[in-house]
């Protein structure tokens, strides 16, 4: 069990001041570099980074449902641990092996305190497989003990000592997806600007910006769901939002190819809602491009197409919306169910009520729109109507037994006449 902040400082410095390093390293620390040493750091003297770059979804949503974890508690750091070992899983269990067999390759750093800026995940493997078998795992964290403390007056410091050895271009591929969006909002909120956030993640400026705005379109979904903070009901979906992000930004700055003159508010305001939807429902790829992405093929850039398909989703999806059942309703009728469990039965049940619905709409808008992109296209067209035609069976009961294939046949007749008297009208 870590010990509490004041006998951390204490015990810390006193293995300074009574030990030797176990060797020295270089690092970068508050724009210098220093020779540190790196001492064996026994596990009651650590706690970990809740915040820690790779698990802030985990946390944050944790938080938002139960109740903020504190690390020196042995309950809340075995929870800590979990999270850490299920950010990677498959990558810990390689992991586990190269620790037992070669022990500790790479140091991490620590604050005065404890606090593990640097080599969460390496530490908290470290302690569970010592405590499972301490004849094959080293007792101690190799670390670096920086003089300062996370919460003190050189936080920004500690912050980007973190992200530069967390977030660097090799580091950052081992890292979840949503983890790198909730990073730079914490930056900048700890005023980093997004030229200071660039540099210590090895990316464009540009591309920070982006993230931000990504993550404002998340957190905009989240809430209208009323799971405010809750990123992991984000899980498999930072694709859509990837590119929902940049189609509502052509949109907005009226660069889509869009063959209408469409509000720039509400209209993409209605565009965002439904594929919101589709996001939860969990559509992707081609079809979740066809209803937005800007270009000839996609519903919203022709009004007819869209104004049709809006319509329809609206009719058929406002009701469930509607009629599902709130957060707290849910959580009144399922007291001891873990909160977690709760919101992913509330998505699966409404994607099986709705997704049949939307598949359908889906479908014809995708019919009807590639009809419209052939509209100078007539003898595709028509050829393919008579394709369909052929596929119709006639010794099906409900095509001589319904009374609207009569009604479709006249329809058929009226449509085919205006075509004869079209074709004559032209050929004088």
């Amino acid at each position: 069990m870590p010990l509490n902040q004041t006998n951390r400082v204490i015990a810390l410095q006193k293995l300074q001041d009574e030990t030797k390093p176990d060797r020295y390293d270089d690092i970068v620390y508050k724009n210098d570099k220093r020779r540190e040493g790196i001492y064996k750091i026994p596990f009651n003297f650590l706690v970990f980074n809740k915040y820690n770059g790779r698990i802030l979804s985990m946390t944050k949503s944790f938080e938002s449902q139960f109740y903020e974890l504190d690390p020196s508690k042995e309950v809340d750091s075995n929870i800590i641990s979990d999270f850490l070992y299920e950010s990677k899983a498959d990558r810990n269990k390689a992991t586990e092996i190269d620790l037992q067999r070669w022990g500790q390759k790479r140091y991490g750093i620590i604050t005065k305190d404890g606090v593990v800026i640097d080599g969460n995940r390496r530490a908290s493997l470290l302690m569970r497989n010592y405590s499972k078998d301490p004849t094959k795992f080293q007792p101690y964290f190799l670390a670096v003990i920086l003089d300062d403390v996370l919460d003190g007056v050189n936080s920004r410091d500690i912050m980007q000592l973190e992200t530069s050895y967390q977030m660097g271009e090799d580091e950052k591929l081992d890292y979840n997806p949503i983890e790198k969006y909730l990073k730079c909002r914490q930056l900048r909120e700890a005023d980093f600007t997004s030229s200071d956030i660039a540099k210590m993640m090895v990316e464009n400026e540009s591309k920070v910006n982006e993230w931000l705005d990504i993550l404002n379109l998340m957190d905009e979904y989240l809430i209208s769901l009323g799971y405010n903070n809750i990123y992991t009901r984000l899980d498999k979906r930072e694709g859509q939002f990837v590119d929902l992000n940049n189609y509502l930004n052509k949109f907005k700055n009226g660069t889509g190819l869009v063959e209408w003159n469409y509000d720039k508010e509400s209209d993409v305001s209605d565009l965002k809602m439904i594929c919101f939807d589709y996001i939860r429902a969990q559509y992707e790829g081609k079809e979740f491009r066809s209803i937005a992405k800007p270009g000839k093929d996609s519903f919203f850039c022709k009004e007819s197409v869209w104004n049709t398909f809006f319509e329809e989703h609206n009719k058929l999806i406002n009701p469930l919306n509607e009629s599902e059942k709130t957060i707290d309703e849910i959580k009144a009728e399922n007291p001891d169910a873990p909160l977690s469990k709760l919101l992913k039965n509330r998505d699966d049940n409404w994607t099986l009520k709705s997704k049949g619905l939307m598949q359908g709409n889906l479908n014809k808008s995708i019919r009807v729109l590639e009809d419209a992109n052939e509209s100078n296209a007539p003898l595709k067209l028509i050829a393919r109507a008579i394709g369909t035609l052929e596929q119709v069976n006639t010794e099906n009961s409900a095509f001589y037994e319904d009374p609207e294939i009569e009604i479709l046949f006249k329809r058929i007749n009226e449509i085919i006449w205006d075509f004869k008297q079209t074709i004559k009208s032209k050929r004088k």
